[in-house]
């Protein structure tokens, strides 16, 4: 039997779409009233030819349903993230954008990202959600991400927060 979606590397021709994907998103984010990514240049500081960087640095990732033929989520997988304090064997999931229109999509990139960010021989995914959003807190927290820190980058105030994929021998 065929998987519907399929977790995989962005392609170049991709990255226009995942940009449109956050556009997007900012503008639903401007219509229900959260205050986010639409408030904080998103855009600007995270413009096309930083997601062009991240595909060439091996860290933009997509999930694609592949009975529509489209891209229907997407996010970014950092080997490091100076947001956090401390190192780990993590990847830093940022940029994690759906299609507006395409509910559910989002908790499935999470479980397949989580099995790659397990592939690579690492035990945490980390992230981190804004403050103030206890809608997105709440839905990290139903998923396993726990809150373990604070963060500040420009005018984005944010909750660090981590899943153990594997237990660490210690």
């Amino acid at each position: 039997m065929e998987h519907q979606y399929v977790f995989r590397a962005i392609r170049q021709e991709e990255i226009p779409l995942m940009y449109q994907m956050i556009l997007n998103r900012m503008a639903w984010m401007d219509q229900v009233g959260i205050s986010q990514w639409n408030k904080t240049h998103y855009d600007t500081v995270y413009p096309l030819s930083y997601y062009e960087q991240k595909r060439l640095e091996g860290e933009a990732f997509v999930l694609e349903d592949t009975r529509a033929g489209e891209i229907v989520c997407a996010g970014v997988l950092k080997k490091e993230d100076a947001r956090w304090p401390t190192e780990a064997p993590a990847l830093y999931l940022h940029h994690f954008v759906t299609k507006v229109e395409h509910k559910g999509v989002g908790a499935i990139f999470l479980e397949l990202a989580e099995q790659y960010v397990v592939s690579t021989g690492r035990s945490l995914m980390r992230l981190d959600s804004a403050m103030g959003n206890t809608t997105l807190a709440d839905y990290y927290g139903s998923k396993g991400y726990v809150p373990v820190g604070t963060c500040v980058d420009g005018l984005y105030k944010g909750i660090l927060r981590e899943k153990l994929l594997v237990k660490q021998n210690l």
